[in-house]
């Protein structure tokens, strides 16, 4: 890694401040638990997260790289270090939909470590269709509340026709749905300070894409997802992909995408699905229990702050969709 590869960051709120970028966010979280009770009354269901609704949980673990660069070799991440901990396959839809439906996916997993649970969290496209949390909660908003017709009209309207159409595009290119969970890459599209290093992550698999037997199925990526890890175990690697400069690899916006020809990719560890049968009674347990009484966060351990506008939004919004459907707060340990 080049001597000074990842320094040289700041933060920049919204609106200027600290205070105004609160203000600006404070107008639009009331949509969270919105979205949460529009689509439990229209699917006559209880209150589930505001958003990846749908997903099926595993048992996951995690080995440092021997080799980590001196720089990323903060907290719990010591080279060799192996943790284990729980992880989740989901859809990114407010509704609770099925397998074959044009979506992204995503991916989360956390770990315990000393220094707490430290949760990680991924999409299979590498950057949002909005800049911002504002955006992107106000579009989340339309599309969770209107029809497939009605939705890009009222989103040409609320955002207009140029941002409307590159988040139609975003929405739209979605990877091939048929591809297996655990064969395809996931980004975490938001940046991490590593003690001086800022860093986008992301994880990819160690095989090679594979199609799952039946894409028709409504339940074919978790119908697949079962009866490979009762064969087989299924590993990724988690990589750092380093800041450079603000016009390259920026802070703030989720939108641009941090590639590996401008930030070179470097190992963190590997992260493995060990063989496991998810319709035995311990592995339902676990499931009913993600669903249900489990929070996902990344503003967990001290080690790995979340940077930037997004990440500062995720931390209340997160919290709030916990809350709404009667889920405990993890305890956030950054400030």
């Amino acid at each position: 890694m080049t001597t000074g590869a990842g320094t040289g960051w700041t933060e920049t709120f919204m609106g200027g401040s600290r205070e105004a970028e609160r203000a600006l966010l404070a107008d639009v979280f009331p949509s969270v638990e919105a979205i949460q009770e529009f689509v439990a009354t229209k699917q006559d269901a209880p209150i589930r997260r505001a958003f990846h609704n749908r997903g099926a949980a595993f048992t996951v673990e995690f080995e440092v790289a021997a080799d980590l660069p001196e720089t990323m070799r903060v907290g719990f991440l010591n080279p060799g270090a192996t943790y284990r901990g729980f992880g989740r396959f989901s859809r990114s839809q407010s509704f609770h939909g099925n397998d074959k439906e044009l979506d992204q996916r995503g991916f989360a997993f956390r770990l315990d470590t000393p220094d707490g649970s430290q949760d990680f969290l991924f999409s299979n496209t590498p950057t949002s269709f909005a800049p911002d949390p504002v955006m992107f909660l106000r579009v989340a908003r339309i599309f969770a509340e209107n029809s497939r017709l009605v939705a890009p009209l009222k989103l040409m309207r609320a955002v207009g026709i140029g941002a409307g159409i590159r988040v139609l595009r975003n929405l739209l290119r979605s990877p091939d749905r048929s591809i297996a969970f655990t064969s395809m890459p996931y980004w975490s599209r938001t940046p991490f300070e590593f003690g001086m290093v800022a860093a986008r992550l992301t994880v990819r698999p160690t095989s090679d894409p594979r199609r799952v037997a039946d894409k028709e199925d409504p339940n074919a990526l978790s119908i697949d997802l079962a009866q490979d890890l009762r064969q087989r175990s299924r590993s990724f690697d988690l990589c750092a992909l380093l800041y450079l400069d603000e016009k390259r690899t920026p802070i703030e916006n989720s939108r641009h995408p941090w590639t590996d020809a401008t930030a070179a990719p470097v190992v963190i560890g590997r992260v493995v699905l060990p063989m496991q049968d998810l319709d035995g009674a311990e592995a339902r347990e676990l499931a009913d229990r993600v669903e249900t009484s489990e929070a996902f966060n990344p503003w967990n351990t001290p080690c790995l702050r979340p940077l930037g506008r997004t990440n500062r939004a995720r931390r209340l919004a997160y919290d709030r969709s916990a809350a709404n459907r009667g889920a405990p707060l993890p305890p956030h340990a950054q400030p």
